[in-house]
């Protein structure tokens, strides 16, 4: 494109985005620009010429764009849910992370942006990331995590405490060498086994059930059941036990309705505010642990990574 069809261009994405709300007309140019400016790249790399996107808005004006089944079904969002026309368009717009979508220093997650642009009926809420007439969804990507409320330096020193209670042997973390109580590391299970080893069976799950009660400080007795469900501690299954409670403190704690775990869009994951149903797809494994985010020796509330 020459200039003057770059001017064209900008004034097109900008009134469109006046009209849809994405950007209010006294916003600040710093906002602006960046959302036209990752817009104006998403249509370049895509090679759109000015008549195809007004084409676009046509279509989204109309509701043709984006299918919002999507946020009741999941899957593959651009096989199922986007008009093929616009599908190119529309990978291009996912990828995009505008700072004026965010918080002044924060970007918007990926997804964000483009829902916004190719839906009429999806909007952006005071808090959360999109809304759709009164449902808030929260938007997930690569890296998604469910979040505690203890931080990490905390639950290193109560764990501690009911270790002593037991009289066990705490592990050493592996970066600083403090004492800790990290069962939930697969690096420390068999020490852990060896520990639970040296005391009864009930005994093993009253220290298990206080162990997680200090993720949240609620009793979790139906979890503990279910460790110890095979007459030893099962460790694959204390994690999902553990993913559980800190959903469960994710939704006491925010105003979403739903949780959409985007990934990269092909296998999209739609959760509700429902944690019997999160903790059904955990127990199926629809929704799979990977890393715990456990940082002992810092203030950063804990977590667990999951896809």
């Amino acid at each position: 494109m020459n200039k003057k069809e770059l001017e064209e261009l900008e004034k097109i994405l900008l009134n469109y985005c006046y009209d849809a709300s994405i950007l209010r007309d006294n916003a600040f140019k710093k906002k602006k620009d960046s959302i036209i400016n990752s817009l104006i790249i998403s249509v370049i790399r895509v090679g759109l010429t000015i008549k195809e996107v007004k084409d676009c808005i046509e279509d989204v004006n109309k509701d043709e764009v984006i299918n919002l089944n999507f946020f009741n079904k999941g899957g593959d969002l651009f096989k199922d849910y986007i008009k093929p026309k616009w599908v190119a368009f529309a990978r291009e717009l996912f990828g995009q992370r505008s700072i004026g979508l965010g918080t002044p220093n924060a970007a918007s997650g990926e997804g964000e942006l483009m829902f916004l642009f190719l839906s009429k009926k999806i909007k952006k809420p005071t808090r959360g990331d999109l809304k759709i007439k009164d449902e808030i969804i929260e938007l997930k990507g690569d890296g998604t995590r469910v979040i505690g409320e203890i931080r990490g330096k905390d639950f290193r020193e109560k764990t501690l405490g009911i270790c002593n209670e037991f009289k066990l042997t705490p592990n050493k973390a592996n970066l600083t060498n403090l004492p800790a109580v990290e069962i939930e590391k697969f690096q420390h299970l068999i020490h852990w086994q060896n520990e639970l080893s040296k005391i009864p069976l009930e005994k093993q799950k009253k220290f298990i059930g206080k162990w997680l009660i200090c993720l949240d400080e609620r009793n979790h007795n139906d979890s503990v059941v279910k460790v110890f469900k095979q007459g030893s501690f099962d460790h694959g299954i204390f994690i999902k036990e553990i993913i559980k409670v800190l959903y469960s403190v994710m939704v006491r704690n925010s105003n979403f309705d739903k949780f959409v775990i985007l990934g990269n869009g092909k296998n999209a994951k739609i959760i509700s505010k429902d944690v019997n149903d999160f903790n059904k797809k955990v127990d199926e494994g629809n929704i799979i642990p990977n890393a715990d985010y456990f940082r002992i020796n810092q203030s950063y509330n804990i977590g667990w990574y999951i896809t």
